[in-house]
């Protein structure tokens, strides 16, 4: 202990002797170490952290699968939740959770709350109790929602979310059996859900849960796919055995219901899997370019540690002549080292608090457990032990280097400096080599990802999204008949039109870009074509619009006529289609006149109804810029009118401003009307981006952090070599050689590093950047522009990086130079 003691204390003197050195050891490791810290609590918090549930590995998700439209992950009907509930074995227990809204009567206008309505026994599946008060009783959930009877209840449960009790109660602990009124019927608060619950099986974690009743009605809804299934496994039960026995169930309902289940199979889904899966692949990208950084940033430090351990030569040849081994130079060394890492360490610490917070500032909001992630004690004994890695990693091989020295050359008090021998010349050449290597391959990740992301800008939506508002509502309460819903939109419709700078609205059911619209498929066959097999029919996705939506949005009619005023409940049935139904259904032949024969989803008793094919709108990319348009056909407004609607509004002036007072137009036509969502769809199409975006700007920082470091100890070996080889340059000028020859000679040797730094990263990046094959969109990941542009990019700055010093050794004074003979 006491020789560990006199090691830190002489190496700590010795730090402090160079403050410069020291200054810029510790920077470049606080960087690496801060940055990859601030990531590794992303990774831990989404990735690694045990979900907050018993037993979690347990607990499945269960979708339906639809082999013939290629969907491997879909909602799930009723009628087949409870078939798959009461035949399986494989489950102890298997519960649904439904999207819906509640809306909040307070003191102020109406507020709408999204909501989940969840079977019997889902909170005792989860193994979750309640951070105050409890969750549903079994009577509660039989006396629950159940949509077609909900009048009829005099008051039931809810339990609230953590952050809904503290954002609109305070955290008023006395909530807890207080009476609110949603949807107009009293509801009574029995707990609050722990802050840490989280299940993303919506693309927003629900406010707001009650408990719902199955009706009599759910074994008619086979075709109505809206529900979410969980499921614990029974004790014993592998995965493959309960997804063999669920692929079973499939069959025998494709078998007992062919024109409903036909190819409808079920998949299983493990909860961490399906929370995460999405987000891990580039997650994991990103926390191995961190350590890209990190593993440049050790370099770096360990060329600067040969740099001064040249220095120090004659230090070590005294120690080693007077008795210390070998042993007792490489612990001093590593002594050193540590320090350096244990300073790193700090520094990188502080960084990584401020980075964490950037990154989750620039992160996108559909990462699950984001809002859980923080700088906790596993992300503290994480950079410990970075830093100790660190150490032996940037600090080994200096310390074997300088721990055998050349005692009779490094005595002789007028030898000339040399470069340290062959091998330490060549160990510093590797570093320099794979620190541009490695700078080169997250430079062709980061610039493939901004081609992709450039790409994705300039893709065309199918419609205009500047100055565009939409308003949503659900009427299904509040106006349950048909024609009082027909009334209230076109109350609203007028309303809105006589807003300034408005200058065309309309309404639909499934806008672009938004999650909460409602995007229904139906299945359907063409009149006057073979019909298929029940069970087999093709499915298109089912579309309510008015009239004037297509205005609004800036779609464009490419053949017949759009939706008119005599399209009234009373006439026929027509239908608008898009170009992608029509280039898939009808290749060859004009599809005006035809008619499809459709069959609704809500009932399994629904007639079959012939509508009209009246015109050919231009194609909408739906669900993001990198999904191809759907095949999709338009009903009106007028002929079905929906409860589910969307005040579609373009704006003349900016959208933005205009929100007040449309809301506040909408309200005037009913003021007792929620608004479930307000979004301008300009912002709706930029917030699609922002996992993208984040990507790109995360790999970006780090490529250049990278290059930077890179450059950084290209030019640090480069001048050292050059100050160490300042008696040849002064021989080479005594007899006559030019300022240029010099500068060439220096600049030859540094573009030599480059050149091999840019071949082996061209060879690692090619296999490495396979890996963003799920990241980039239009652009292959082998793309030949992006890696000849970063080659170029690499090659000029590392010539710039070798320029400075090859024109400091142009001004060496050959008498100075050769003084010393």
């Amino acid at each position: 202990m006491q020789t560990l003691w006199q090691d830190l204390r002489y190496g700590a003197r010795m730090l402090f002797k160079q403050p410069g050195f020291t200054l810029i050891a510790v920077l470049t490791l606080a960087l690496g170490i801060g940055a990859t810290t601030a990531l590794f609590s992303v990774v831990y918090g989404v990735l690694l952290r045990p979900l907050p549930f018993r037993e979690p590995e347990r607990i499945m998700t269960v979708w339906e699968n639809n082999t013939k439209d290629g969907i491997a992950r879909d909602d799930v009907s009723p009628a087949n939740f409870l078939d798959w509930r009461d035949r399986n074995r494989s489950f102890a227990a298997l519960a649904s959770v439904n999207p819906y809204s509640l809306d909040y009567q307070g003191q102020a206008e109406t507020e709408t709350w999204q909501t989940a309505l969840v079977s019997e026994g889902f909170f005792n599946l989860l193994g979750v109790n309640a951070y105050l008060g409890r969750t549903f009783l079994p009577e509660e959930y039989r006396d629950g929602l159940n949509f077609d009877d909900n009048r009829k209840l005099k008051s039931f449960a809810v339990v609230l979310s953590y952050g809904l009790w503290q954002s609109r109660f305070g955290g008023d602990r006395a909530l807890i059996g207080r009476t609110l009124t949603l949807d107009g019927l009293p509801a009574t608060v029995v707990g609050v859900l722990p802050p840490d619950f989280q299940l993303s099986l919506f693309a927003q974690e629900k406010l707001l849960y009650a408990p719902q009743a199955p009706d009599q009605g759910w074994r008619q809804q086979r075709r109505a796919s809206y529900l979410k299934i969980i499921g614990r496994l029974r004790d014993g039960v592998t995965l493959a055995q309960a997804r063999a026995e669920m692929q079973n169930i499939a069959v025998q309902l494709a078998s007992e219901y062919p024109q409903t289940n036909g190819g409808v199979g079920a998949t299983l889904v493990p909860l961490e899997e399906n929370m995460t899966g999405q987000v891990r692949p580039a997650l994991l990208i990103l926390f191995g370019a961190v350590v890209l950084v990190l593993l440049i940033a050790c370099a770096n430090v360990a060329n600067l540690l040969l740099a001064r351990g040249a220095a120090r030569e004659r230090e070590f040849a005294i120690r080693a002549a007077v008795g210390a081994g070998r042993a007792r130079l490489v612990r001093q060394l590593l002594t050193e080292s540590l320090l350096l890492a244990a300073a790193g360490c700090l520094g990188g610490v502080g960084l990584a608090v401020w980075g964490l917070d950037a990154m989750l500032a620039l992160s996108s909001g559909n990462v699950p457990r984001l809002d859980q992630v923080r700088l906790d004690r596993a992300a503290l004994l994480f950079a410990a032990a970075l830093g100790c890695a660190t150490a032996l990693v940037f600090g080994l091989a200096p310390a074997l280097q300088f721990s055998r020295p050349h005692l009779q050359g490094a005595l002789k008090e007028s030898a000339p400096q040399t470069t340290g021998g062959a091998a330490r010349q060549r160990l510093r050449a590797a570093l320099v080599v794979a620190e541009i290597a490695l700078s080169l391959v997250l430079l062709t990740g980061a610039g493939l990802l901004l081609r992709s992301f450039v790409t994705l800008v300039q893709t065309s939506p199918g419609f205009a999204a500047e100055r565009i508002v939409a308003l949503q509502t659900f009427l299904y309460d509040r106006y349950p008949k048909p024609e009082q819903r027909t009334a209230f939109a076109r109350r609203v419709l007028d309303e809105l039109k006589t807003v300034p700078g408005v200058s065309a609205a309309g309404v639909t059911t499934a806008l672009p870009f938004l999650e909460s619209s409602l995007d229904a498929s139906l299945p359907f066959t063409i009149e006057g074509r073979p019909a298929p097999p029940p069970g087999q029919e093709p499915t298109v996705y089912w579309t309510v619009a008015s009239a004037d939506y297509f205005a609004a949005l800036g779609m464009a009619l490419r053949r017949g006529r759009m939706f008119n005023e005599f399209d009234k409940a009373e006439a026929p049935p027509v239908a608008l289609i898009n170009e992608t139904m029509a280039r898939r259904h009808f290749p060859n032949e004009d599809p005006i006149g035809r008619k499809l024969v459709t069959r609704g989803r809500r009932r399994g008793s629904a007639e079959p109804q012939a509508v009209e094919i009246i015109g050919v709108v231009s194609d909408v990319r739906h669900d993001g810029l990198d999904k191809e348009p759907r095949a999709e056909h338009y009903r009106p407004f007028t002929q079905i009118a929906h409860g589910s609607l969307i005040f579609t509004v373009r704006t003349s002036a900016d959208a933005t401003s205009l929100i007040p007072t449309l809301k506040a137009r909408l309200r005037e036509a009913d003021a007792a009307q929620s608004i479930y969502a307000v979004a301008t769809l300009d912002h709706l199409v930029f917030a699609s981006l922002k996992a993208r975006r984040f990507s790109l700007w995360l790999l970006g920082a780090f490529a250049v952090l990278a290059l930077a470091l890179a450059v950084v100890g290209l030019y640090g070996v480069m001048s050292f070599v050059t100050a160490q080889r300042t008696h040849e340059i002064g021989v080479r000028l005594a007899l006559g050689a030019s300022s240029s020859a010099i500068q060439q000679l220096i600049l030859r040797q540094g573009l030599r590093l480059a050149l091999l730094g840019v071949g082996c990263g061209l060879v690692a990046a090619f296999a490495l950047t396979r890996l963003l094959r799920t990241l980039v969109y239009g652009v292959s990941t082998s793309d030949p522009l992006t890696f000849a542009g970063v080659a170029l990019l690499l090659t000029l700055v590392a010539l710039a990086a070798c320029w400075i010093p090859a024109r400091r050794a142009t001004k060496v004074d050959p008498m100075i130079a050769l003084r010393c003979d």
